[in-house]
């Protein structure tokens, strides 16, 4: 009885392993820093894109809020799950806890915002190509500072 028991754990652990579902194949646990945070008001709001035809729209292939209990030094941790591939993250500290992103008459974000891969537009809105990462590794870590 308990040898037949094993033996179809045996086969489940087997077939869950191939079909990728204990080992994660093909996705990341990434650990993303983000850093400057000037307060413990609001909450963060963190976007991933995976394409320009939807960077910072309402498509989105990975959204969370973050609460900011754990803030320390001014950074704050948080763990996503991605499948490989080349995306675009952003985040918005909601820092007066309004629930939107608070912008000046031009459209430029008077809260603080970051960008993967250290993007800072110079002139005109953020550019995908610029912010974009690959994720190709099982335990990746990206920082994003937060700007002005």
């Amino acid at each position: 009885m308990i040898n037949s028991l094993l033996r179809g754990c045996h086969i489940l652990l087997l077939a869950c392993m191939s079909a990728g579902v204990v080992a994660g194949e093909g996705s990341a646990a990434v650990k993303l820093t983000v850093s400057n945070i000037q307060s413990d008001v609001g909450k963060l709001y963190i976007a991933v894109y995976d394409s320009k035809d939807t960077f910072l729209g309402d498509t989105k292939v990975y959204e969370q809020v973050v609460g900011l209990d754990n803030l320390k030094d001014g950074q704050v941790d948080v763990e996503l799950t991605l499948p490989f591939g080349a995306y675009a993250i952003s985040v918005h500290h909601d820092s007066n806890a309004n629930g939107k992103m608070d912008r000046n008459f031009i459209g430029i974000p008077k809260e603080p915002v970051g960008l993967s891969n250290g993007h800072v537009p110079k002139f005109g809105p953020p550019k995908f190509s610029k912010a974009l990462i690959e994720i190709s590794q099982p335990q990746q870590q990206e920082l994003i500072a937060l700007i002005n």
